[in-house]
Order: structure tokens, then C-alpha cells, then sequence
């Protein structure tokens, strides 16, 4: 007779495989939609299709490889699929050019990023603020876009060009003749960035520590860590302990400063959203979120454009054809929009609040609220009906002929980024200089570039030689 110990572990392995089973098919339930409409299909290339086992290797992938996630099921299923994601809602890409714009140029109040950002962990939910729900976050987004907007104007960004030289001289005076250009490119970036929204007298009170945090802080983009931001082991995270040193830093200096030219805080002071100012957790979050963007997108490009131009055959011979400045400085502006064409954001994410329809081959396809559409870059760009020429080629050079490039590069709509002109002068004017100063020669082969979400930094060191000239 069986033992009661192997009845009742009979009984729980049965009821596991039950419950998995179970699982198994509302993972696999198809989307309801309207009568007439029909919805996009769910896309299970390759492993994600085997039951039970499918469940880890779609969440594997959506961790580890979410460009190659799309691109496999795009082989299969075409330019419109959905991704079930276990945990989380569901993502219908929709990856033509014609949904690029239509997509992301939707209302806010139609399809927004608080619900996506949300999951970002320092803007997101380890930086407090007033109140930490989704759609409070898409508003100080929004407002945050605004401000940083306002603090742009083409007259004010063209000057920075005349601060980089004595930035780059306090950075390099104690460079070695090899230096790690993953580690001396960034702090150059930042403290650019920094002094243009904070002002002289914060970043040099603060500038060293900041730039010590955001660092960290950039890495909190990448997927994987995002995913560990949210166990037990966020605790040990280098960007989690940096986000709270950052907070205690906003917190505790900044009353110092109140009277301090500052652009960035004068901006935020003088500014009412919903007719009122922003708290002070608020006010700590916009610093916050403005620097965050100051800092986490120019520091990985400009680190990846220098290691472009000196790399990619013939761009470095075309720069010092140059005899001017403001020539070097225009072919380095399309040196970095190139860089982001060819490894631009992974995916642009719009969370649904209305549904979205559409009508394609003799169908319309709804999108229910409450999911996700996303749109595609790195398709985009490497499509040759949109990039004349050969699309793989790095060719800075092609947004000087007719037809123009049409680039899915810095977004558009109510979320696009309001600073590519500021993130091509900080970028040029950088790696002008230090190709003006030094004679650098790589040492050791490229690292492995990291695109799971933007760019990230290398995970490996990039040696240089750096030869005074």
C-alpha cells in the first residue's frame, strides 16, 4: 500500500502540473477584440512555443534578448505580432514606418510612457516622489520635457562649444599615456551637462559625486538589472545605493543653493504645473530626471561615436580633412546621429489608456487598452526604402544628398527627445577636442556593444594609447 507521504506528494506534483497546465493555456489565450475587428497574432517563434517550457524562454529572452526577440518572430510572423510577456501586459509591435509616426504621435491622454517608465527603477519608483503612481509620473515627465525645452534655445546650446576645451583640460591633465575611454570619455560628458543645467557654482560643489552616481545609476537602464531592481538583491545594486546617495545629496545641499545661478532651478522655480509649483519631493525628482537625461544618453553615445570615428573605415581621414572648426564639428554632429541609426533604442514603448485600430490587408486590427504598442528602430533604420544607400554602411556623410535618410532616431510626438541638436554639440565639441589634443590609438579590440535598451556602457575596458600632440 503507498505510504501517506508518496500519496500526498503524488497529489501536490499533480496538482502542479495541473496548475502549470492551466497556466499554460491563459498564457496562450487569444486576444478578445470587437465583432468586424481582428487582433494581431501572438508570436511564438522557435522554444517560446513548446508548452510549459515556452513560459521561460519568452521571459529569458525578454531579459536577455529583446532585439533578437522581435527580430526572430518578425521572420515569422511579419511587421504586426504580439509578445505575451508573463507578468506583465501585452506588447503588439507594429514595426513599418507608417505606425512609427501614427504611433508615436498619438495624445498623451491616448497612449503614454508612465506605465512603461514606471518600470524604470531610479525615475520610477527608487527616487521618491510626491505620488508614486503611474499617471502622476507621466505628468512630471511631460512637465520635465517642457522645461528641459525651454532651457534649450539654439543661442545658449551653441556656446558650449566654448566650454569644452577647459573642461577636457581639467580631465586630461593627469592622464597616463594608455587611459580606459570607458572610464575618462563620461565624466568629460557630464561635467559638460551638468554645468549647462546646474550651473557653475552646484557642479563644483557637487559635480564629483554626481557624476560618481549617474554613472552607476546609467547602468539601472539595462534589462537584466532592471529585472534584479525589483528582488531582494536591489539592495546590493551599485545604481540602487546611488540613486539613494543622490536623493540624500538633492536633499540635504541644495537649500544651500537657492540663490545660486542656477538655469536648471531658476527654470523649475518659475514654472507652475497645474497651476501650482512642484512640491519639494517633486522638485528633488524634476533635478533628478532632467540630469538623468542630461547624463544617460550622452555619455554611452558620445563614448560609442568616438570609438565610430576611429574605427569605422575612413571616417577618422574624413574628419581631419577638415580645416575648421565648425566643419569637424557639423561631420561629428552626423557622426552621432549615424552612431544612433545604427544602434539606435531598442524598441519606443506607448502604454495604451484608449484602444488603438488600424486597417491593414482588407482587416482592422484592434488594440485593446491596457496593453502596449511598440515600435522598432533598428528595423526602421536598415530598411532601404527609407535609408538610400547601403543601410549597413556607417556613412555619416548621407545626410548631405537627396532623398534625405528618414531616420527613426531621436522618437517624435508628445515623448521625443527634445535635445538632439544639444546631444550632437556636447558630442562634436567633445570628441573634437580630445582628437584635437591627443592622437588616440586603440589598444585592444572593441568591446561587445550592449543594446538591450539604448546603448550601454562597455562591459569590458577600451584601452587607448593617448599620444599629446
Amino acid at each position: 500500500m503507498m505510504s501517506i507521504g508518496k500519496r500526498v506528494g503524488t497529489a501536490a506534483f499533480a496538482a502542479t502540473g495541473a496548475a502549470a497546465v492551466g497556466y499554460w493555456r491563459w498564457h496562450r489565450r487569444p486576444t478578445v477584440t470587437p465583432p468586424g475587428t481582428v487582433a494581431a497574432p501572438l508570436a511564438w517563434a522557435g522554444a517560446d512555443n513548446i508548452p510549459i517550457v515556452g513560459v521561460i524562454t519568452r521571459l529569458k529572452s525578454v531579459i536577455t534578448d529583446p532585439i533578437g526577440l522581435v527580430v526572430r518572430n518578425r521572420a515569422e510572423y511579419g511587421d504586426v505580432f504580439t509578445l505575451r510577456v508573463p507578468s506583465i501586459y501585452d506588447f503588439t509591435f507594429l514595426l513599418d514606418g507608417e505606425h512609427y509616426q501614427r504611433v508615436l504621435n498619438l495624445p498623451t491622454d491616448h497612449a503614454g510612457v508612465g506605465q512603461v517608465l514606471h518600470r524604470v527603477p531610479t525615475v520610477g519608483y527608487w527616487f521618491p516622489r510626491e505620488d508614486s503612481g503611474p499617471e502622476s509620473l507621466q505628468q512630471l515627465i511631460l512637465a520635465g520635457r517642457r522645461l528641459m525645452a525651454e532651457n534649450l534655445p539654439a543661442e545658449r546650446v551653441s556656446r558650449i562649444a566654448a566650454d569644452v576645451p577647459g573642461i577636457v583640460k581639467r580631465h586630461t591633465v593627469d592622464w597616463s599615456t594608455t587611459v580606459d575611454l570607458a572610464d575618462v570619455v563620461h565624466p568629460i560628458v557630464y561635467e559638460a551637462t551638468g554645468r549647462y543645467f546646474l550651473g557653475d557654482e552646484i557642479w563644483d560643489a557637487l559635480g564629483t559625486r554626481l557624476t560618481t552616481y549617474y554613472r552607476n545609476i546609467a547602468d539601472g537602464i539595462d534589462i537584466p538589472r532592471t529585472t534584479m531592481s525589483i528582488t531582494p538583491y536591489h539592495y546590493l545594486m551599485p545604481e540602487y545605493r546611488s540613486t539613494r546617495k543622490l536623493y540624500r545629496t538633492l536633499r540635504d545641499e541644495l537649500p544651500a543653493f537657492d540663490n545660486a545661478d542656477s538655469p536648471l532651478l531658476r527654470a523649475i522655480d518659475a514654472a507652475l504645473f497645474d497651476g501650482a509649483p512642484l512640491s519639494t519631493a517633486d522638485r528633488l525628482w524634476m533635478v533628478m530626471y532632467v540630469l538623468w537625461n542630461a547624463t544617460a544618453y550622452p555619455g554611452t553615445y558620445t563614448f560609442w561615436t568616438l570609438i565610430d570615428v576611429l574605427t569605422q573605415p575612413g571616417t577618422l581621414a574624413r574628419l581631419q580633412s577638415f580645416d575648421d572648426q565648425p566643419a569637424r564639428l557639423d561631420f561629428l554632429g552626423r557622426c552621432l546621429v549615424e552612431s544612433v541609426r545604427m544602434h539606435p533604442v531598442s524598441s519606443l514603448i506607448r502604454y495604451l489608456d484608449r484602444p488603438y485600430e488600424f486597417e491593414r490587408d482588407g482587416k482592422t486590427y484592434h488594440i485593446p487598452a491596457g496593453q502596449a504598442i511598440g515600435v522598432f528602430p533598428g528595423t526602421l533604420n536598415r530598411d532601404p526604402d527609407r535609408i538610400p544607400g547601403d543601410a549597413d554602411r556607417y556613412d555619416p556623410d548621407r545626410y548631405l544628398r537627396e532623398p534625405t535618410p528618414k531616420t527613426a532616431t531621436f522618437g517624435r510626438g508628445p515623448f521625443g527627445c527634445v535635445a538632439q541638436r544639444f546631444s550632437e554639440t556636447v558630442t562634436a565639441t567633445v570628441i573634437d577636442e580630445l582628437l584635437t589634443q591627443y592622437q588616440i590609438q586603440l589598444s585592444g579590440p572593441v568591446p561587445t556593444r550592449r543594446e538591450r535598451v539604448h546603448q550601454t556602457y562597455p562591459g569590458s575596458p577600451m584601452p587607448a594609447r593617448c599620444t599629446p600632440r
